[in-house]
């Protein structure tokens, strides 16, 4: 039986790949696998470095954000303590504030040092500056209402009650003094217009009505005019006296008047100018602040979720080529070894059944499997060489034979022992060489046995190693799925917190319109109170003209001037404090629906967040399914690589028993060397 012919090299890339050591080929394989793993290992954690750095800028942003929030939501508190301060006087309003103020500049303080963008950064000092302003301009606001609020407690309401009383006095002396009823009717319209002077400066003072004003310079102008007429009609010194008294106090009512009004001038041109125009600084600089914190937020969000699409796309590319490449060396290495190998065992075969010309496959190859075709392929030429000098030896020795028999029986003896001498000899030298080619087959079976005993070793390290980054893929899949559940208890919680603010924007809403429901009952009270302060003018004039019949009707009727005016500053106070109400009411309306708004974009934001990482589950499960196969086709090249270890011993085994087959044939070679010499004397003999 002859075996096809065999090329004795091969070319090309498979050529170059056959002709490596077969440690090479398995080194270069699982190093080529290996590369390809730790280039994916290398990809997903720069994906997912990138991916933290994302959340930490993210989260960086928002924190951003929540300062500005926080900065616009205190100062919006701090204002409105500020403008109650400058409307009301109340010296909590004014504390509230003090204490305010403080946290508020060192909230500033500490987001102008954690704020690293330039433009947000010149926002926050732009900012930070508006509010100096804006504290210095609230000491001069409450220099000014201190000073206001000293005049009226002690000039303006200690005066006007004084002189409506020395008035009264000069109208009861004039009446029993002089009996002139002139005089009496200009005390009345003195008294009349020195109790308009007190509402009008009250109403300028207390409601901060501007158009109070110039009622109050007419009232005034009208009390001189009035005290100048009553001057004229002075006929008892007493009253005269008292005049001159009452006259100087309306003096240093007009002018602590004036002060005040100048006060409150200042007061007002600080609130609705400078201060309302840093209060819009300071309140446009916070909401750019939020609005680039935001924009920013949103490029980021897109950023990362482009990237975590990118890494996942990549991470899916490598490792289907792991697992291509795996395979295809994989194949191409069993078939380097194993196929060569079985070729050169069957031509063995063919080769010890005495067929000579069998081609042996794998010579020309540079590997383990090339050493041992060409080892055998010299015992084939050796033993072909040996085997046709024995046929030729032997043809030589029948024609000596037969001349020997015929020409020269007496030198039969000599002849055939030359003859079967020099036979033995060849055999025992053809025995030995046959030895030494044994023992190199040997060596080299037990080189290859040992090659593919640490190929063997190495695919079942690598099998491992496999095996455990799918198990920690596994672990990370398990990691990824509690974060995703933990994002959307938090936006079920933002959900909630959304509808809550909305109850809470409501109810607020309904307290507003009950504020404002109470301020006209409040002005509608402040009408009757200023009908009922005229009416007590009145009657006051009326109970003058009366005489002493109408002095106990004058007597209730101051009284009812004087409730009146209680009435009219209790409500203006009452008026005041509602328009706080109402003006805190609308803050807090618009404070809760920013609060809703945020709350529900922070909700969208974490639902992004959650179908993300939903993705990223699944992205690293089917990650962890592909290193599992990954680890399969390892114990498969396990398993070959076995395959190639057995037929590397059994190749061992035959060649030993070669090797123990030409030994006997030299120790029969020499047993006939005595045989031959011991027949050869026993012919001689005979």
């Amino acid at each position: 039986m002859t075996m096809s012919s065999a090329p004795s090299a091969t070319s090309g890339l498979f050529g170059l790949f056959t002709n490596r050591r077969i440690n090479t080929k398995v080194m270069l394989g699982f190093a080529l696998v290996l590369a390809l793993t730790a280039v994916l290992a290398v990809m997903s954690y720069r994906g997912f470095s990138k991916v933290s750095d994302g959340f930490q800028t993210f989260n960086q942003r928002v924190g951003v954000v929540g300062m500005a929030r926080e900065i616009e939501r205190g100062f919006v508190g701090y204002r409105r303590l500020v403008r109650e301060y400058s409307l009301t006087g109340s010296e909590a309003e004014m504390q509230e504030a003090k204490k305010r103020q403080p946290a508020l500049a060192q909230a500033i303080q500490q987001a102008l040092a954690e704020t690293k963008n330039p433009e947000r950064h010149h926002k926050l000092v732009e900012l930070d500056q508006a509010f100096k302003k804006y504290g210095a301009d609230f000491d001069k606001l409450i220099a000014l209402r201190q000073g206001q609020d000293r005049l009226v407690r002690e000039v303006l309401d200690p005066l006007g009650a004084k002189s409506r009383v020395e008035i009264e006095e000069m109208q009861a002396l004039s009446m029993t003094k002089s009996g002139n009823s002139n005089s009496l009717v200009l005390a009345g319209e003195a008294l009349k217009q020195l109790l308009l002077v007190r509402l009008n400066v009250n109403k300028l003072l207390g409601r901060h009505e501007q158009s109070s004003a110039d009622g109050a310079e007419k009232a005034l102008a009208a009390l001189k005019q009035a005290m100048a007429a009553f001057s004229a009609s002075i006929v008892d010194p007493e009253v005269r006296t008292l005049f001159a008294d009452v006259n100087a106090n309306v003096e240093k009512y007009s002018e602590a008047y004036h002060q005040a009004a100048h006060n409150a001038h200042e007061i007002e041109l600080l609130g609705n100018g400078e201060m309302t125009r840093l209060a819009r600084e300071v309140t446009a600089d916070a909401e750019a602040i939020k609005a680039s914190g935001v924009a920013e937020e949103k490029q980021i969000e897109h950023a990362t979720s482009d990237l975590i699409a990118t890494t996942e796309r990549l991470v899916a590319l490598l490792a289907i080529g792991s697992l291509v490449l795996g395979v295809v060396l994989a194949w191409l290495i069993g078939r380097a070894i194993s196929k060569p190998v079985v070729g050169l065992c069957a031509g063995m075969r063919e080769l010890a059944d005495g067929n000579f010309a069998v081609v042996l496959p794998g010579l020309g190859r540079g590997d383990e499997v090339g050493d041992m075709a060409q080892a055998v392929e010299t015992f084939k030429v050796k033993a072909e060489q040996k085997a046709r000098a024995e046929a030729e030896a032997k043809a030589e020795q029948d024609r000596q034979a037969a001349l020997i028999r015929k020409q020269e029986m007496i030198r039969l003896a000599d002849q055939f022992e030359g003859a079967v001498g020099e036979i033995v000899q060849t055999v025992s030298s053809a025995s030995t060489e046959l030895e030494a080619s044994a023992t190199t087959l040997t060596a080299t079976a037990e080189r290859a046995q040992s090659v593919t005993t640490a190929v063997a070793a190495a695919s079942e390290e690598a099998s491992t190693n496999v095996n455990s980054v799918a198990s920690a893929t596994e672990e990370m899949a398990s990691s990824v799925n509690e974060i995703s559940r933990q994002v959307q208890e938090s936006s079920r919680i933002a959900t909630e917190a959304v509808t809550q603010a909305q109850q809470t924007n409501a109810q607020v809403s309904e307290l507003s319109a009950a504020a404002a429901r109470i301020g006209d009952v409040v002005e509608l009270i402040n009408q009757i109170a200023g009908q009922t302060n005229l009416l007590a003018l009145n009657a006051t004039i009326e109970a003058a003209r009366a005489g002493e019949a109408g002095r106990g009707f004058a007597v209730v009727a101051a009284e009812v001037k004087a409730l009146a005016e209680q009435t009219a500053k209790a409500t203006g106070e009452i008026s005041a404090q509602i328009s706080g109400i109402q003006s805190a009411t609308d803050q807090s309306v618009v404070a809760i629906r920013e609060i809703g708004t945020t709350i529900a974009k922070m909700s969208e934001i974490a639902s992004t967040i959650a179908s993300a990482i939903e993705e990223q589950g699944a992205a690293t499960q089917e990650i962890s399914r592909n290193i599992q196969q990954a680890a399969i086709g390892t114990q498969e090249v396990s398993a070959n690589i076995v395959e190639v270890q057995r037929g590397a011993t059994e190749t061992g085994s035959a060649s030993g028993q070669v090797l123990s087959a030409a030994q006997s044939l030299s120790r029969d070679s020499n047993v006939l060397q005595q045989q031959v010499a011991t027949f050869l004397s026993t012919v001689r003999a005979a």
